[in-house]
């Protein structure tokens, strides 16, 4: 690797460290240093470069307390820093692999909250709501990251004109996803609906 793409991938990882990406950041640091450890003399900006980038690895003070290390950089002890983020990517990707859910764990958890949710929907039909808030109950213990969970519950309880409890789970929605304007739209629609 030469001089310009050691630049560059010094300035990927410090713009994924911008970003609040220190794993994807340490990975191209880890990249550029590894070339830079083989170089006999490291230029004045690329070192600068290394330190403004090992100064925001320092800011993640969780990472650095758990596993008691420090990202300040010397000029000369590139290898020194090369070690440190070499353990600390690995922790970091081996947290990521042990968190990641099983397929099979995963069907089971969406299984869940489709029959709960079924069973939500059959009981506001009927119109025993107390059976429906507990189905409901139990399929958000199962709720992970399913963002549209919040809507699709607000509008089981808008169809069965429930105005206050549709409006409770699409202000969920709407904090779940800020961006969504449909569910924005929506929330607004049953607020109106309430104050009439």
């Amino acid at each position: 690797m030469d001089i310009a793409q050691i630049r560059t991938q010094l300035a990927t990882a410090k713009s994924a460290v911008n970003k609040n990406d220190l794993a994807g950041s340490l990975k191209r640091f880890i990249y550029a240093l590894n070339a830079l450890v083989k170089l006999e003399n490291v230029p004045t900006d690329v070192r600068s470069l290394i330190r403004d980038i090992s100064v925001e690895y320092n800011s993640f003070t969780a990472i650095k307390e758990e596993l008691k290390v420090n990202f300040t950089y010397t000029a000369g002890e590139e290898k020194k820093l090369l070690v440190t983020c070499v353990k600390v990517y690995e922790h970091l990707t081996k947290t990521a692999e042990e968190e990641k859910e099983s397929y099979e764990d995963a069907l089971a958890r969406k299984k869940n909250i489709d029959v709960n949710l079924i069973a939500a929907k059959d009981f506001l039909s009927r119109g025993f709501v107390e059976q429906a808030d507990e189905a409901v109950k139990k399929a958000l213990e199962s709720y992970k990251d399913e963002h549209a969970i919040f809507a699709y519950i607000g509008k089981l309880y808008l169809d069965s004109n429930f105005i206050t409890r549709a409006k409770h789970y699409y202000k969920k929605a709407v904090e779940a996803e800020p961006d969504n304007q449909t569910v924005a739209k929506q929330y607004i629609e049953v607020n109106k609906m309430q104050q009439k």
